[in-house]
């Protein structure tokens, strides 16, 4: 009878210091991904929007659904083509984006970077940056 108990005891200890340890990986890595920005799906956002991003339009390159789309900068020059750098377009609405659609800031905003993005593609690993159309 007492191996019984002996058994037992060793038994509850094991769940109690699994779920103990359990329990301390999961503040860790809580702590580790609240370090002044919030990780979702390769996405970092910053607390607060930062720099203005300098181009006037983007155009989408691939739309990922629920509000993100990859898209080339234009620059403020005339003759700039849409290229490098790209960056990723993000509203918190979740409208919609489509491939080749233009994006423009109205006036009185402008683009401004809130994160950062890193994703995979046939080049390797790439980062960019997260941009919103925001107040100036």
């Amino acid at each position: 009878m007492k191996k019984i108990w002996v058994y037992l005891l060793g038994v509850l200890t094991g769940i109690v210091v699994t779920i103990i340890i359990l329990a301390i990986i999961g503040v860790a890595m809580n702590a580790k991904n609240d370090l002044g920005t919030r990780m979702t799906n390769g996405m970092s956002f910053f607390e607060a929007p930062g720099d203005i991003v300098e181009p006037s339009s983007v155009k989408v390159f691939q739309a990922l659904g629920d509000g993100a789309a990859l898209a080339h900068s234009k620059g403020n020059e005339p003759y700039d083509l849409y290229g490098d750098p790209t960056v990723l377009l993000y509203n918190e609405e979740g409208n919609p984006y489509y491939d080749d659609q233009i994006v423009k800031s109205p006036s009185g905003k402008c683009f401004r970077q809130v994160g950062i993005y890193r994703y995979s593609s046939r080049m390797g690993d790439r980062t960019v940056p997260i941009v919103m159309i925001l107040d100036k």
